[in-house]
């Protein structure tokens, strides 16, 4: 299934850039943010959550035999996630500290406390939760970094504790989650409950490789009706405003993850391209860098260079903060998520 698993890279990195469209929203009005697709596009995180559970339980789901494997599992998983998560933590709070009396300035007076507050939350894995309060990130899009490492201590302790009904046990933080997001009233939790969106997302993906390890499926044919699926789903939500039953997105994630596992159809062959595999191959950056960009864009265009505020300067913005943010994500990709993981490899235990 390994070559199965890598061909959804291509998706992952569609979507990734589609969470660059959905944050680029300073001027709201724009018809190329204000549309039904772009403004729903933050569901793609949920996208990322169900592939993770699903190639995680791909990996790990009974090779968890003994603390040591469980910790085993935990380092490599920080070692993945940790360096970049920190660089761009620190790139972030060096920016809003340097342009505290510049034209750079992003926002209003915050102070150091909440800079070393929200970085304490981001750095501890924390920022998906209330443990040290529901502050919004400096690298807003790091919540789902946290959601995503829980996800990993909770599936791991599973495997570990309860290896013969770890599958029951995955029901039920499934279904729990699933009943606290509903009595919330919200689904879209992120800085306060997000890590309670990630597990039911997570749980999801866990059942999609239990579902595809037992049997193959050939569903070329649904490729197409899929994807029209999906976008007609996120149209109904938005024109009815209907936030709860966006509950149904990480079911209909886990339906395409089985889909473009069992296809070989045109979608498929695309996004086995070469440049979609590039973009799901650096999607990790791409997603930690977008909004130091989004920001350092915008403030270059309409701030220092006092461009007009037109449909054609956003355009070229949004366009501007995709190409730079691909460039900039090509280097801490090599520098930092791979030169540093191989020496925390190399050097740790």
């Amino acid at each position: 299934m390994k070559n199965r698993v890598e061909q959804l890279d291509g998706l992952r990195g569609i979507f990734a850039v589609m969470v660059i469209a959905h944050h680029h929203n300073a001027f709201k009005e724009s018809i190329l943010y204000n549309n039904f697709f772009v403004i729903n596009a933050s569901l793609f995180v949920d996208f990322f959550f169900v592939l993770s559970g699903f190639v995680i339980a791909f990996n790990y789901v009974d090779r968890i035999h003994s603390t040591g494997d469980f910790l085993t599992f935990l380092k490599k998983r920080f070692i993945r996630l940790y360096p970049l998560l920190f660089y761009t933590e620190v790139v972030f709070v060096i920016a809003n500290l340097l342009g505290e009396h510049s034209p750079m300035k992003n926002v209003g007076g915050l102070g150091l406390s909440y800079y070393l507050f929200t970085s304490l939350d981001t750095l501890t894995f924390m920022g998906s939760s209330t443990v040290f309060g529901a502050w919004i990130s400096n690298n807003y899009p790091s919540w789902s970094i946290s959601a995503e490492m829980i996800s990993y201590v909770v599936f791991g302790l599973v495997v570990l504790v309860l290896p013969r009904f770890k599958y029951a046990a995955f029901a039920v933080i499934g279904l729990l989650s699933g009943i606290f997001i509903y009595s919330r009233g919200e689904y879209l939790l992120a800085y306060d409950y997000g890590y309670v969106r990630g597990l039911l997302c997570f749980s999801l993906g866990i059942f999609t490789h239990r579902l595809l390890s037992r049997k193959t499926y050939r569903l070329s044919a649904f490729e197409i009706p899929f994807l029209l699926v999906m976008v007609g789903a996120m149209y109904l939500v938005h024109h009815w405003q209907l936030n709860l039953w966006k509950l149904v997105f990480p079911f209909i994630f886990s339906v395409g993850i089985v889909i473009f596992t069992s296809s070989s159809g045109f979608v498929t062959q695309m996004l086995n391209s070469r440049p979609f595999q590039y973009l799901g191959k650096i999607s990790y950056s791409i997603y930690l860098n977008h909004a130091i960009v989004l920001i350092f864009v915008n403030i270059v265009l309409f701030r220092l260079l006092k461009l007009p505020e037109n449909e054609a300067m956003f355009a070229v913005s949004l366009a501007s903060s995709i190409g730079l943010t691909i460039l900039y994500s090509q280097f801490t990709y090599e520098f930092v998520e791979k030169r540093v993981g191989k020496f925390l490899r190399d050097n740790w235990g």
